[in-house]
């Protein structure tokens, strides 16, 4: 094959062939690479051209829709009739406009929602969307432009006998806890499900499945009396200091805590559910339909598979049958372990209805926007969800990032994403089915990695990150379906886009209502200072840090430096002597931003006691940004030092391990410490 053959169909597929890197340098992507994605892209063959209408065109409310070619029948006076059936049941009959070369334009729409197209011998669903995403203000009301809230990981809170992990119950106490102090929000780590069987895995930014729940998440006590869980743990044998120990360790050991946590629910499903199932989860499990017992399948098949070893653990090499979810061998296997599939059903349910009840405890509890949820920009290849999807996803490539500063050879997630071919041949299905998970019962959400919604940087399998490539994705049509689902659930959307961005990417995403994320580290002028707060974007949420990120006080005392000089993660060439001095500039400059408007009393000295004054000034300043909305981690409410995880390490640093600070006092806001800081927010969020 021609090299320009292969540029043409590597542009076909949405592979962008060169790419401009951090180092201002033109990058070519190998012939190699190219062809090592087209056979992942294709599928081993050329990609079709579309000979008739898609499942799904997307459009938006009060605007012409062009529809893509398709063969137009019925055509007269170059114009072709039409009908749509909207959601409501309204019907409405008109004719389309036909181009000389054949395309269809049909006029504006007025209602928002999915509606069926009937036009020439052609049918499809129309989603059309409205301009853009919720507001802060729409969804709190009058003075909603000065909202705010914290952000919390779920495992690492706290509550009596939670054997080791946080579950949903402990985040409904601090949903309340939260709206009594004034907050508008509670923002989360991702609660998406993970691998019953492989406790191990457990960074809840790598899943099995985005459309269901981490059920190590689910709380007994949501439908459980606490007797009821005490006898069950006596009639398995299970004493009570086994989750005492696992409560009072420094470090969330969650292989352990997993399968207490499991083996406690596993009794009381065969206690009180197995023989007769509670009408609420039959109920349930009856809504969600073929993809939950699907998912309760693949989690019964995926145990008994890796009782063969390590490689059972991937559902593309279980024996052949058994990778396809409808073959008669995996409805076979379900019918015989119908009781183990039962199990993970009721986990779904507990874990729901856990959920949903701290989404209530947030709206019953005064707050105007509740619970906002964390989308993971990819799924486990071998999870779940590619396995019910395989034509939806880009199974055989993983996403990353190309070499920059910070990781000179790139990175490699291990995660998969959508395939473009496959979101279109499916009417964006997976899409929209992630979506609406994500959505369901929260009052907002942050899209990990939001730029996926324009490009993603891909790597064959076995390759290393610098055969990658960045592939395009419908960007119109998903930033169009984003705002849909945004409009149906009465959420807003917050974009994780921090780094390289485009300026393309930051126009539309300001047009659809996708805020970004505003973080203290990063506001800063071409100079290098930071902004004061007057300067920083409207458009975006107002945080001092993520969960990827030094906490106020671990970066005031420069606890981050240390923790990547002992596990050298330092940029190549740099000295931690260079470092140091570059935060000690950076301490002043900072101090002095933090006090715009007022004279800024003696810079803190660099001890615990001078990081938390600076991080009582850092509550305050964010509150001060036009930032419609402003988010303080718990973290930085509390002023602990250390990160909850540390990017670019495995081992080494205990990512997605850290408890909040525990002992009988579970009223962690109510601490003097976090109510002062809570109210210099509150001060801050009035005093502009």
């Amino acid at each position: 094959m021609s090299d320009q053959s292969l540029q043409a169909r590597a542009r076909l597929a949405g592979l962008i062939t060169s790419w401009r890197g951090t180092d201002g340098k033109v990058h070519r992507v190998s012939a190699d690479s190219l062809r090592s994605l087209l056979r992942v892209l294709e599928g081993g063959r050329a990609l079709p051209v579309p000979a008739s209408l898609p499942a799904l065109v997307v459009g938006q409310v009060g605007v012409a829709t062009p529809l893509p070619p398709f063969a137009v029948l019925g055509a007269a006076d170059d114009t072709v009739p039409f009908r749509l059936v909207f959601e409501s049941g309204e019907t409405f009959s008109g004719r389309a406009a036909v181009s000389a070369d054949g395309r269809v334009e049909l006029p504006a729409v007025k209602q928002v929602g999915y509606h069926t197209l009937e036009i020439g011998s052609g049918r499809t669903t129309l989603a059309m969307a409205p301009p853009s995403c919720r507001t802060v203000r729409e969804r709190a009301g009058n003075g909603g432009g000065r909202a705010w809230g914290i952000a919390a990981q779920i495992y690492g809170l706290r509550a009596p006998g939670d054997g080791g992990i946080g579950h949903f119950g402990a985040l409904a106490n601090l949903a309340r806890q939260a709206g009594a102090a004034g907050a508008d929000a509670l923002a989360v780590s991702p609660v998406h499900a993970m691998f019953a069987a492989r406790p191990d895995q457990y960074s809840p930014y790598s899943p099995s499945s985005r459309l269901f729940l981490n059920t190590l998440l689910a709380d007994a006590c949501c439908w459980f009396q606490p007797h009821d869980v005490v006898l069950s743990m006596r009639r398995q044998g299970i004493a009570e200091t086994a989750l005492k120990q696992l409560e009072d360790a420094p470090l969330i050991d969650w292989p352990r805590a997993a399968a207490l946590r499991l083996q406690i629910l596993r009794g009381l499903y065969d206690d009180h559910v197995r023989a007769l199932p509670p009408a609420e989860m039959t109920a349930f499990v009856r809504a969600q339909g073929r993809a939950l017992h699907q998912h309760a399948v693949f989690e019964a098949l995926h145990a008994h598979q890796l009782q063969r070893g390590p490689r059972g653990g991937n559902w593309r090499i279980w024996p052949t049958a058994l990778r396809n979810p409808d073959s008669p061998e995996v409805a076979r296997f379900a019918e015989e372990r119908q009781h183990e599939v039962g199990f993970h059903l009721f986990l779904q349910w507990l874990a729901a209805r856990g959920l949903g009840e701290a989404g209530r405890a947030a709206q019953e509890a005064g707050m105007k926007i509740g619970l906002i949820a964390d989308l993971a920009v990819g799924t486990d290849p071998s999870g779940s969800q590619c396995w019910m999807r395989q034509d939806e996803f880009l199974i055989g490539a993983s996403v990353g990032a190309p070499p920059d500063p910070l990781g000179p050879i790139g990175q490699n997630w291990g995660l998969t994403t959508f395939s473009p071919g496959g979101m279109h041949a499916h009417g964006y299905r997976a899409f929209i089915e992630t979506l609406r998970a994500t959505f369901a019962r929260q009052g907002g959400v942050r899209i990990d990695h939001v730029m996926g919604l324009e490009r993603l940087w891909i790597i064959p399998d076995g390759g290393a990150p610098t055969d990658g490539a960045y592939l395009c994705f419908p960007r119109q049509d998903l930033m169009r379906l984003v705002a849909l689902e945004s409009w149906r659930h009465d959420a807003i959307v917050i974009g994780e886009d921090l780094g390289t961005v485009s300026a393309e990417y930051r126009r539309h995403a300001e047009r659809r209502a996708i805020m970004g994320m505003n973080v203290l580290w990063f506001q800063r002028d071409p100079s290098g200072d930071f902004m004061p707060a007057a300067r920083w974007d409207r458009n975006a949420a107002a945080m001092t840090s993520t969960h990827d990120l030094p906490t106020v006080s671990g970066w005031w005392l420069g606890t981050d430096i240390g923790w990547r000089k002992a596990l050298r993660q330092l940029p190549k060439g740099a000295r931690v002597e260079d470092a140091l001095a570059a935060r000690d500039h950076d301490r002043a400059a900072l101090w002095a931003v933090l006090h715009t408007g007022g004279e800024p009393g003696p810079m803190p000295p660099v001890t615990e006691e001078g990081a938390r004054i600076v991080v009582d000034a850092a509550a305050r300043f964010i509150g001060m940004t036009p930032s419609p909305l402003a988010i303080l981690p718990l973290e930085d409410v509390l002023g602990l030092i250390e990160q909850p995880n540390l990017p670019g390490t495995v081992t080494g640093h205990p990512n997605w391990q850290r408890r909040y600070p525990g002992g009988r006092d579970l009223a962690l806001l109510s601490r003097p410490e976090a109510a002062h800081r809570l109210g210099l927010l509150r001060d801050g969020r009035r005093a502009t």
